[in-house]
C-alpha cells in the first residue's frame, strides 16, 4: 500500500487526545485530509474529528476558525481536539463556537479479552458486507468509513436477532497499532446487554490482530464511559472539543475542501 509522505507521522507527537484517528489518514488506511498551514498541520478524518500538530500559533488558530469553524459549507462535520489550554482560550468565548470535554480510555497490555454470553436467540457474526447494508443508526461503519474501504481495510463484529442486525462493534479508526472501537444497539434491542457483548468480541478481535483497542466518548455519555469501564478499559485522558454550534454536516459525508494549502491523504477514493 502506497504511504502517505513520512514528514506527517514524524508530526503526531503524543498527545492526550491519542493520535488513531490522525495516523489512520498518515498512513493511507482512512480518508481524510492534511492541512498544512505555517508550521502546524491540522489533520481532518472522514468522520469530521479533527487535531493540530506542530507550531501552532495565533494565526494558524484564526484560519481554523475561519476557514472550518465560521463555515457555512463545509462538506462534513469539523470537530477539534486539543488538550492545549491555549487553544482552548482561544475559541471559548468565540460567539457561534461551543467547547465539550472528551475522555479516552485504553485496553490494559496483558490483560485478555472480556468474557461474555449472549443472551437467547442471538448469535454473532463478522460485520460483513450484509450486516453493512442492514445497519441503521448513528454509529455505524459509515461513520468513518465508505462500505469497500471498510469492508478492505476495517473490522467489526454483529450481534444478529433473526439474521439482522441488533447491535455492532468495529473499528471506528485504524493504525499500525491501535483501533478506535464504535458502538450502537438498535433501540429495539436495547437494555439486554448486546451492546456490551459486540464490544467483548471487538476488543478480543482487536487483540487477536496484534493491536490494541481504545475508546474514547463524550464526557457526558455517562452510558459509554461505564460500559468502557465495565469492559476493563482504564481512563487515560481527558481533552477538550471545539465545534461549531448546531452545525448541520454530516458525519458521514465525504471530504472535499481544498484550501490551496491542503494535502489529502493517499488513501482518499472516489
Amino acid at each position: 500500500m502506497e504511504r502517505t509522505d513520512a514528514r506527517w507521522l514524524r508530526s503526531l507527537t503524543p498527545t492526550a487526545c491519542g493520535t488513531v484517528y490522525p495516523r489512520s489518514i498518515a498512513e493511507g488506511v482512512q480518508e481524510g485530509d492534511i492541512l498544512p498551514h505555517g508550521d502546524a498541520v491540522l489533520f481532518w478524518h472522514r468522520c469530521g474529528f479533527a487535531q493540530l500538530f506542530g507550531d501552532v500559533d495565533a494565526a494558524c488558530l484564526a484560519w481554523v476558525r475561519e476557514t472550518f469553524l465560521h463555515a457555512d459549507d463545509l462538506p462534513r462535520r469539523f470537530v477539534l481536539f486539543t488538550d492545549d489550554a491555549a487553544v482552548t482560550a482561544f475559541f471559548r468565548d468565540t460567539e457561534g463556537i461551543t467547547t465539550g470535554t472528551r475522555l479516552s480510555f485504553v485496553w490494559p497490555e496483558d490483560v485478555p479479552p472480556p468474557q461474555y454470553e449472549l443472551p437467547p436467540g442471538y448469535t454473532l457474526s463478522p460485520l460483513d458486507r450484509t450486516c453493512l447494508v442492514q445497519m441503521q443508526g448513528r454509529i455505524t461503519p459509515r461513520f468513518s468509513w465508505d462500505d469497500a474501504a471498510f469492508l478492505e481495510k476495517g473490522s467489526g463484529v454483529c450481534v444478529l436477532w433473526e439474521g439482522r442486525p441488533a447491535a455492532w462493534a468495529f473499528s471506528a479508526a485504524v493504525s499500525a497499532d491501535e483501533i478506535d472501537i464504535g458502538i450502537e444497539t438498535s433501540p429495539d434491542h436495547r437494555h439486554r446487554g448486546l451492546g456490551r457483548c459486540a464490544a467483548a468480541a471487538m476488543v478480543k478481535t482487536c487483540l487477536a490482530v496484534g493491536k490494541r483497542p481504545v475508546w474514547s466518548c463524550d464526557a457526558a455519555n455517562t452510558a459509554s464511559c461505564a460500559l468502557a469501564q465495565s469492559l476493563g478499559f482504564v481512563p487515560t485522558s481527558t481533552y477538550t472539543t471545539i465545534r461549531k454550534v448546531r452545525s448541520s454536516c454530516h458525519p458521514s459525508s465525504r471530504s472535499a475542501i481544498s484550501p490551496k494549502n491542503s494535502r489529502s491523504s493517499s488513501a482518499a477514493r472516489d
